[in-house]
Protein backbone atom coordinates (compact mmCIF):
# COMPACT_ATOMS: atom_id res chain seq x y z
CA UNK A 1 0.00 0.00 0.00
CA UNK A 2 0.90 3.65 -0.58
CA UNK A 3 2.33 5.85 1.79
CA UNK A 4 -0.61 8.34 1.58
CA UNK A 5 -2.38 5.22 2.26
CA UNK A 6 -0.94 4.58 5.27
CA UNK A 7 -0.89 7.82 6.49
CA UNK A 8 -4.33 8.20 6.14
CA UNK A 9 -5.04 5.18 8.35
CA UNK A 10 -2.93 6.46 11.01
CA UNK A 11 -4.38 10.13 10.67
CA UNK A 12 -7.62 8.84 11.08
CA UNK A 13 -6.62 6.49 13.86
CA UNK A 14 -4.79 9.16 15.65
CA UNK A 15 -8.19 11.52 14.94
CA UNK A 16 -10.33 8.90 16.12
CA UNK A 17 -8.17 8.79 19.67
CA UNK A 18 -8.33 12.84 19.88
CA UNK A 19 -12.09 12.87 19.57
CA UNK A 20 -12.91 10.12 21.97
CA UNK A 21 -10.19 11.48 24.28
CA UNK A 22 -12.09 15.17 23.94
CA UNK A 23 -15.35 13.71 24.38
CA UNK A 24 -14.44 11.88 27.22
CA UNK A 25 -13.25 14.39 29.12
CA UNK A 26 -16.43 16.96 27.94
CA UNK A 27 -18.38 14.96 29.33
CA UNK A 28 -16.59 14.82 33.11
CA UNK A 29 -16.63 18.10 32.96
CA UNK A 30 -19.92 18.37 31.40
CA UNK A 31 -18.50 20.64 28.65
CA UNK A 32 -20.38 18.95 26.30
CA UNK A 33 -23.80 18.65 25.59
CA UNK A 34 -24.94 15.35 23.76
CA UNK A 35 -25.96 17.51 20.66
CA UNK A 36 -22.93 18.88 20.57
CA UNK A 37 -21.37 15.55 20.78
CA UNK A 38 -24.03 14.16 18.51
CA UNK A 39 -23.21 16.71 16.04
CA UNK A 40 -19.06 15.80 16.36
CA UNK A 41 -19.84 12.21 15.71
CA UNK A 42 -21.39 13.14 12.60
CA UNK A 43 -19.08 15.41 11.11
CA UNK A 44 -16.29 12.37 11.84
CA UNK A 45 -18.75 10.40 10.21
CA UNK A 46 -19.34 12.62 7.13
CA UNK A 47 -15.24 12.45 6.32
CA UNK A 48 -14.57 8.91 7.12
CA UNK A 49 -16.90 8.38 4.19
CA UNK A 50 -15.68 11.15 2.14
CA UNK A 51 -12.36 9.40 2.41
CA UNK A 52 -14.12 6.04 1.96
CA UNK A 53 -16.07 7.39 -1.15
CA UNK A 54 -12.96 8.98 -2.84
CA UNK A 55 -10.26 5.67 -1.96
CA UNK A 56 -13.35 3.69 -3.56
CA UNK A 57 -13.19 6.22 -6.71
CA UNK A 58 -9.24 5.86 -7.04
CA UNK A 59 -8.58 1.97 -6.47
CA UNK A 60 -12.31 0.42 -7.93
CA UNK A 61 -10.81 -2.82 -8.92
CA UNK A 62 -8.50 -3.23 -5.50
CA UNK A 63 -12.03 -2.53 -3.78
CA UNK A 64 -13.95 -5.24 -6.14
CA UNK A 65 -11.15 -7.65 -5.47
CA UNK A 66 -11.03 -6.85 -1.54
CA UNK A 67 -15.40 -7.20 -1.73
CA UNK A 68 -14.90 -10.66 -3.17
CA UNK A 69 -11.96 -12.37 -1.81
CA UNK A 70 -14.09 -11.32 1.72
CA UNK A 71 -16.95 -12.45 0.30
CA UNK A 72 -15.36 -15.90 -0.56
CA UNK A 73 -13.79 -16.35 2.83
CA UNK A 74 -17.60 -15.67 4.69
CA UNK A 75 -18.58 -17.87 2.61
CA UNK A 76 -16.12 -20.62 3.57
CA UNK A 77 -17.22 -20.35 7.15
CA UNK A 78 -20.83 -19.82 6.75
CA UNK A 79 -21.17 -23.18 4.41
CA UNK A 80 -22.80 -25.80 6.05
CA UNK A 81 -20.33 -29.01 6.46
CA UNK A 82 -21.37 -31.69 4.09
CA UNK A 83 -21.58 -35.09 5.59
CA UNK A 84 -20.14 -37.05 2.39
CA UNK A 85 -16.63 -36.20 3.12
CA UNK A 86 -16.77 -38.22 6.61
CA UNK A 87 -17.19 -41.09 4.56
Amino acid sequence: MGTMESDNRTSGGTDLQNLTEQIEEGIRSGKYSWREIQSAVMTKTRQAAETTDQYVHDNPWRVVGLGAGLGFVLGLLMAPRSSRFDE
